[in-house]
């Protein structure tokens, strides 16, 4: 009885095994599918702008655009003159009290969608991301 259990054991102990490996070969190839394709982003130069309000507030803004990988990184290169100036005229609409919190991240965000929707429209901007966004 004493070797049948051990043997029984045994061979439970090799099929794990078995299976562990197995497992884990077929998952290798699975995770390195989910990555997908590079991300491509854009660059917009440091825009610093004069806030509305009663007091004299100004914020700086980086901003990464992330495009479609099969865009050219510098696509909003010339349009970034257009971009900021349309910006500066959102911003004086926009209290400094309103640019607080995560709050305050969404509507710079929201803001920023609007003037690229109407500069940049035959470029699709998948993200808004805010590299820096200083108020002072």
């Amino acid at each position: 009885m004493p070797l049948l259990l051990t043997g029984l054991l045994l061979v439970l102990a090799a099929l794990g095994a078995t299976g562990a490996v197995v497992a884990s070969r077929s998952r290798a190839p699975a995770s390195q599918a989910h990555q997908g394709p590079d991300k491509k982003y854009a660059a917009l130069p440091m825009m610093t702008f004069s806030l509305g309000g009663s007091d004299a507030r100004m914020v700086d803004v980086k901003v990464l655009l992330e495009i479609d990988p099969a865009v050219d990184g510098k696509v909003a290169d010339p349009y970034v003159p257009r971009i900021s100036d349309r910006l500066s005229d959102r911003m004086r609409q926009i209290d400094p009290q309103q640019l607080t919190g995560a709050e305050g991240a969404m509507l710079m965000k929201t803001t920023i969608a609007g003037v690229l929707d109407r500069e940049l429209r035959g470029v699709r901007v998948k993200e808004i991301l805010l590299d820096r966004m200083v108020v002072r």
